[in-house]
């Protein structure tokens, strides 16, 4: 079933380019256009920003090491992961950063 939307009503408003730039930058980053990132801040929602694709990878390793609980590589294999999680998330350079966009 597919919803209608009617629209019934348009706001304007004037803001600085600054501020368009942080409010585009922002909609992009939840996923959403910036029209319906201010309306859903506007009404009380806090959209939340899409995870990188990094995360869902790591999440996926992290979770084939629970099949490994008896395995005596298993602190070794822990901290190589660990290492790829802080390279991905704290110390990405612009080649890694590429990687998971």
């Amino acid at each position: 079933m597919q919803k209608s939307k009617a629209v019934a009503a348009r706001i304007e408003m004037r803001i600085t380019a600054r501020e368009k730039e942080q409010i585009e930058s922002k909609a992009r980053k939840c996923g959403l256009s910036t029209t319906e990132y201010v309306k859903q801040r506007a009404l009380g929602y806090e959209p939340r920003a899409v995870p990188p694709t990094a995360l869902f990878y790591f999440l996926e390793k992290l979770g084939s090491l629970e099949n490994k609980i008896d395995s005596p590589n298993l602190d070794a294999e822990i901290s190589n992961l660990l290492g790829e999680i802080s390279t991905a998330f704290l110390l990405p350079g612009k080649e890694e950063r590429k990687k998971w966009l």
